[in-house]
Order: C-alpha cells, then sequence, then structure tokens
C-alpha cells in the first residue's frame, strides 16, 4: 500500500501542537507504526499502544522502545458499542487503518453507518475536553463523506478531513466539552 507513508505524514500534519506530557492513543495500533511517526515529530509526548493483539503490541512496544520509555501498552478489545475506550481520558486518539478493521468488512451500509458512530463516540467520551481524533484510513465499507457525518453526530466539533488521495485520507475531529 503506497500511500500509507504519505497518509502517516499527514496525520502528523493534521495534530495540534502536541505539549511535553499529551497523552496520545494509538488506537488499534498494530505494529506501531502511527505512534513512531508521532514520535518522530513529538518526541515528549506519552503514548499509549492499544491493540487486541499481543503479538502486535510487542513489535510496537520493540518499536517505540528504541525511542521513548514514556509508553505503555494496552491489550484490548475494542469495539463499536458506545463504550469509552480503556484507560482514558486521553488528550489526543490516532488511529492508522484501524477503524474499518474494527467496524468490519461485510457488513451493509446502514450497519456500518451505525457501527461508525457508536465508534467514534467510544473515542469521544474518552477524550478529554479539547482533545483531538485524527484518523488516517481508506475508504472501504462506508464512504468519507458518510464517516465525517458520523464523526459529528457521535459529537465531535470542527470535523474536516485534511488529505485524501484515491481511497486513502486523513480527517479528524474535536471534542469541545
Amino acid at each position: 500500500m503506497p500511500l500509507v507513508l504519505p497518509m502517516l505524514d499527514e496525520m502528523v500534519l493534521a495534530l495540534p501542537p502536541l505539549a511535553p506530557g499529551t497523552t496520545v492513543c494509538d488506537l488499534a495500533c498494530g505494529t506501531g507504526n502511527a505512534a513512531f511517526t508521532v514520535l518522530e515529530a513529538y518526541p515528549a509526548v506519552h503514548l499509549v499502544l492499544l491493540d487486541a493483539d499481543a503479538d502486535l503490541l510487542a513489535i510496537a512496544a520493540d518499536k517505540i522502545g528504541s525511542y521513548t520509555a514514556d509508553f505503555e501498552t494496552l491489550q484490548a478489545v475494542v469495539s463499536a458499542d458506545g463504550e469509552p475506550l480503556p484507560n482514558g481520558p486521553y488528550d489526543v486518539v490516532v488511529a492508522s487503518l484501524a477503524l474499518h478493521a474494527i467496524i468490519g468488512h461485510d457488513i451493509d451500509r446502514a450497519e456500518a453507518e451505525t457501527r461508525y458512530e457508536l465508534l467514534f463516540r467510544s473515542i469521544r467520551e474518552a477524550l478529554e475536553p479539547g482533545g483531538h481524533l485524527i484518523v488516517g484510513d481508506h475508504v472501504g465499507t462506508l464512504d468519507l463523506y458518510r464517516q465525517l457525518k458520523a464523526m459529528e453526530r457521535a459529537g465531535f466539533q470542527e470535523v474536516d478531513c485534511a488529505w485524501r488521495q484515491d481511497d486513502f485520507f486523513v480527517a479528524g475531529g474535536r471534542v469541545t466539552e
């Protein structure tokens, strides 16, 4: 997937300025590529690597551990049920190629839209007031416009798409309350 590296760079460019100690959760972090990219730009943030797969968490921890000791790993299953992400609150949540995997692929558009809204509520509930969600993904089960609308219905403000190329995009929003 040749657009993943530019997508990760665009995710970092879409972030607000991150002060030292800002808590950033890499949701469904996989091997930690998004967290690593954030860390390169903001080396003084506190990272939380969140994934259901212990093997992927170990790979991510090795990658991040070579750069900083200010991180934690959290093995947990995240589902689109509206429950807040575990161990919040966070200042920022980043998700790279993660949300479509949590939502699932073999569902109809109406179900996908409901699941995205519930997942965005889960993320919103885990964010501090003023916190941000930055998503880098590709259009899968639900088109980008409907994902942005689901983000708005979940309570995010200033929802916008910062970058798009082919089916890949970077989008996000902010919690004001």
